[in-house]
């Protein structure tokens, strides 16, 4: 049963060559697991160690755009609490970030003039300000970083314009970290900051409905039937576009969702079925082009650092 929790006002700053008809057609159904990992086996071996989770990004050339790179999100990034259909991560945002994870999707639930972090009518136990914080807090200890973050208004209904002021107060007193132009920065311009991705007509920032942005996420995937039918090869095909993407032009922003959830199919059993597809598919292909941002749920220390070593081939 759903229930609502309702948080305390915030108190401040507190703180990667197989066609994809051939690779599905090799990892269809149950083979997937052992039909992928042995056809990317010996590309996998050859492949140059990636630099460590914390630093990745300052291994890169500062010109590059963000949408020529590979980058590990998570989705719904605050939802710890609530078990079964609510929770899509087993840690917090600051250990995320230590693990590689360079893309946070925020959701937000405006009351009483500040941000609560829901995932639908569940509180998640934290406030926008300590998502601000611990960003903050990785940048400075790892200024060649950026993290580019969704910010999308969840479990209540204000209007843009309420929904951005409270954003822009959140800007004030965060002084400098956000990134809200409504364009891709190069990296060495992101450096140091917040990039926004905004899911709000009152949040500035690269528009969530944007042509900047092409993004895959169907999400309702109801049944493992479902995920084998739909949800993956909408996957597979998503990051095979983003590999064929005219490589230099910063004009748009891949994001492939791996997550979904249904009814009968919960969040933590959807990717325990999506993933090993995915990494089949990153060890298969040719590593050398932009994934864009994959984003996933329930990460942890290994799987972020499988897609951002497509950036070190």
């Amino acid at each position: 049963m759903w229930r609502t929790f309702i948080p305390c006002r915030e108190g401040g700053r507190s703180m990667r060559s197989l066609s994809r008809r051939s690779f599905l057609r090799a990892t269809a159904g149950a083979g997937v697991l052992g039909a992928g990992l042995a056809v990317g086996a010996g590309v996998s071996a050859a492949r140059p160690a990636a630099p460590g989770p914390a630093d990745w990004m300052g291994e890169l050339d500062s010109a590059t755009f963000l949408s020529r790179l590979a980058i590990p999100g998570t989705h719904d990034s605050g939802a710890l609490h609530g078990g079964g259909l609510v929770q899509c991560q087993d840690v917090g945002i600051a250990p995320q970030l230590d693990a590689g994870i360079r893309f946070l999707d925020v959701r937000c639930r405006a009351i009483d003039g500040s941000f609560a972090i829901h995932h639908g009518a569940f509180f998640q136990e934290i406030m926008f300000g300590d998502v601000l914080n611990d960003c903050q807090a990785f940048l400075a200890a790892h200024p060649s970083e950026t993290v580019l973050m969704r910010v999308k208004q969840e479990y209540s209904t204000v209007p843009d314009d309420e929904f951005g002021t409270i954003f822009a107060d959140y800007a004030r007193r965060w002084p400098d970290l956000l990134h809200t132009e409504s364009r891709i920065p190069r990296l060495g311009e992101a450096a140091g900051r917040v990039v926004v991705l905004a899911d709000n007509g009152g949040v500035p920032g690269i528009g969530w409905g944007s042509d900047l942005l092409d993004i895959s996420d169907d999400y309702d995937i109801g049944t493992i039937e479902d995920l084998e039918k739909r949800k993956w090869p909408g996957v597979a095909e998503h990051l095979d576009a983003a590999r064929a993407y005219p490589v230099g032009d910063p004009e748009k922003l891949y994001l492939t969702f791996t997550s979904s959830s249904g009814w009968a199919l919960w969040p933590r059993s959807a990717h325990e079925a999506i993933w090993p597809k995915v990494t089949g598919y990153l060890d298969a292909v040719d590593p050398v082009a932009s994934l864009g941002l994959v984003v996933l749920d329930f990460t942890d220390d290994t799987k972020a650092e499988q897609v951002y070593r497509f950036n070190f081939a």
